[in-house]
């Protein structure tokens, strides 16, 4: 009985989980969340996770940042010069080659890189065929 229980507990967790990281709305876009998929990948000052919006063709709607530490200033040269060239990349492309790096924040960049192929492949993994 006690097994039952924990094994229907842990089914409970990862689909909970599961939800919290991918969701689809009525449209058949799907969202990513990469909060607990790239929690140890830091910028330079702690995790930068992003949200990813895939149409149903899987092309990239848009990647935007979530809450971080980083310094506003290089978040601003971020979001102009790096986000928005996700836009219309085929997932499967951008998991081949990502598009280039804004100078002057490597370190935030690179997490930011991180958690965008983090979650495309979470994505390719657990979309609805």
């Amino acid at each position: 009985m006690k097994r039952t229980a924990l094994i229907l507990l842990t089914v409970v967790f990862c689909l909970q989980a599961n939800s919290q990281v991918m969701k689809q709305d009525n449209d058949k876009v799907t969202t990513i969340n990469t909060t607990t998929l790239g929690e140890e990948v830091w910028g330079y000052a702690g995790p930068i996770p992003v949200k990813i919006k895939i149409d149903k063709n899987d092309k990239i709607q848009s990647v935007v940042l979530l809450t971080n530490d980083e310094t506003p200033g290089y978040i601003r040269k971020v979001q102009q010069m790096l986000l928005p060239r996700y836009k219309g990349m085929k997932v499967k492309d951008c998991l081949k080659r990502q598009p280039d790096v804004v100078t002057g924040a490597t370190v935030s960049v690179n997490a930011i890189k991180e958690n965008v192929r983090r979650g495309l492949e979470y994505y390719q993994k657990n979309k609805e065929k």
